[in-house]
């Protein structure tokens, strides 16, 4: 069908329907706060989210899941440990205190760091989850049937878990985060490169203490992740729960059903703990492989922005290519809407749409977050007083062409 923002007879607006989007994240944010995987705060919160999805949809699930919440980013305190103790070694056998053979250990546990570092935060590996306390999450999988045969499904997703806060993007900025990050990095190379001289004899004395100016980087390392502080994460990503969510609601309102296209919104669980929730979806649901129906993946994370719109045909930091004709469909439906929006790659980390495209869905996702990161991200900034409606409304409307783009036209 014909989208029209501005079409006769609405029973329901864009506009209505961005004022359930901002007072549903408001009073998820008040009821509930922050909302950690696994936690009751993240299940009560699905459960009030699915209440309002119910006079919507034709069903509305609850699917759960196992989960080791902490694993995810313990990557980060193990590489600043096992640089540390590589320090420690190549220190003591520079002096030879240890016979330099020992660097072979401190090689190991560079590669212990390394293998953390790619296959956790890279590849979305579950490295350490075995270590940790396991959890129950859950997925909200919310239907809205086609009248005839279903021969076309869109689903469209945000994640309803919020962060452990990143204690120096709070309190150091964007750029902080990035030098703090950048600090270690540099000083894995150097002790690196120490550790390789001092296997080859030729270590000097000076270059093994040149370590020691990278151990406050080391030791950060172990503050960068936060558990004992989760934010609210309004914006990140409530907004993408509750712009799915309104498409339902438009839809339904307005007496739209579409002839032959299945809409489908799911709010996962899990997402900040390494994509666990959208992995658990797409494991659980095999079908949408090989059901015959054509199916779609779109996911919204943070929207805020307006400036920073982006559609990431390159996620999970440029590990997983996403489809380019849902790029397409999207970016399409954005310049209907009068916006030029660019197709890109996520600089750093993944969204949702990762997962989708490792199963095989064809998939994408927009945001609209400053990369740097905002200072909101991942932090006890990210509050409902912050959201920008105008940008949430902008989303709303491209993506609901989008749908409509899909359904007439498929991709």
């Amino acid at each position: 069908m014909q989208y029209s923002a501005n079409a006769e007879n609405l029973k329901t607006t864009t506009a209505d329907c961005t004022e359930f989007i901002t007072s549903g994240i408001t009073n998820i944010c008040e009821k509930f706060g922050p909302r950690p995987c696994g936690s009751d705060s993240e299940k009560n919160a699905q459960e009030e989210m699915m209440k309002e999805l119910q006079p919507y949809c034709d069903s509305v699930v609850r699917e759960t899941f196992k989960v080791n919440p902490k694993a995810f980013m313990s990557f980060v305190p193990h590489a600043g440990a096992c640089l540390m103790a590589s320090t420690a070694i190549n220190t003591a056998a520079a002096f030879k205190k240890i016979s330099k053979k020992a660097a072979l250990g401190s090689a190991a546990l560079m590669g212990g760091a390394l293998a953390g570092i790619v296959g956790e935060f890279l590849l979305y590996k579950k490295m350490y989850d075995p270590l940790f306390k396991e959890e129950t999450s859950g997925n909200v999988i919310a239907v809205r049937k086609a009248k005839g045969e279903t021969k076309r499904r869109i689903i469209i997703s945000g994640h309803s878990d919020s962060a452990p806060e990143w204690t120096y993007t709070y309190k150091l900025g964007s750029h902080g985060v990035i030098a703090v990050a950048g600090y270690a990095i540099a000083g894995l190379a150097y002790t690196a490169a120490t550790t390789g001289a001092i296997l080859k004899g030729k270590a000097p004395k000076k270059m093994a203490l040149g370590q020691l100016a990278f151990l406050p980087a080391y030791a950060g390392l172990f503050k960068f992740v936060n558990h004992n502080n989760y934010v609210d994460g309004a914006n990140d990503d409530l907004t993408g729960c509750y712009i799915s969510s309104a498409v339902m609601k438009y839809l339904s309102d307005n007496d739209i059903r579409f002839e032959n296209t299945e809409v489908v919104a799911i709010l996962t669980g899990g997402e900040e703990c390494g994509l666990r929730g959208s992995k658990a979806y797409f494991e659980a649901h095999p079908e949408l492989k090989n059901d015959g129906v054509e199916t779609i993946f779109i996911g919204l994370d943070t929207v805020r922005d307006e400036d920073f719109m982006m559609i990431y045909e390159k996620d999970m930091t440029g590990m997983v290519k996403n489809d380019k004709d849902v790029c397409a469909l999207l970016k399409n439906a954005a310049a209907k809407q009068g916006k030029d929006v660019p197709v890109g790659a996520i600089p750093l980390g993944s969204t949702d749409a990762a997962a989708a495209s490792q199963a095989g869905i064809k998939a994408a996702s927009m945001v609209a977050m400053d990369p740097a990161p905002a200072q909101y991200y991942h932090t006890r900034l990210d509050k409902a007083e912050i959201l920008i409606p105008e940008t949430i409304d902008k989303v709303l409307n491209i993506v609901l062409q989008a749908v409509c783009d899909f359904d007439e036209n498929g991709i």
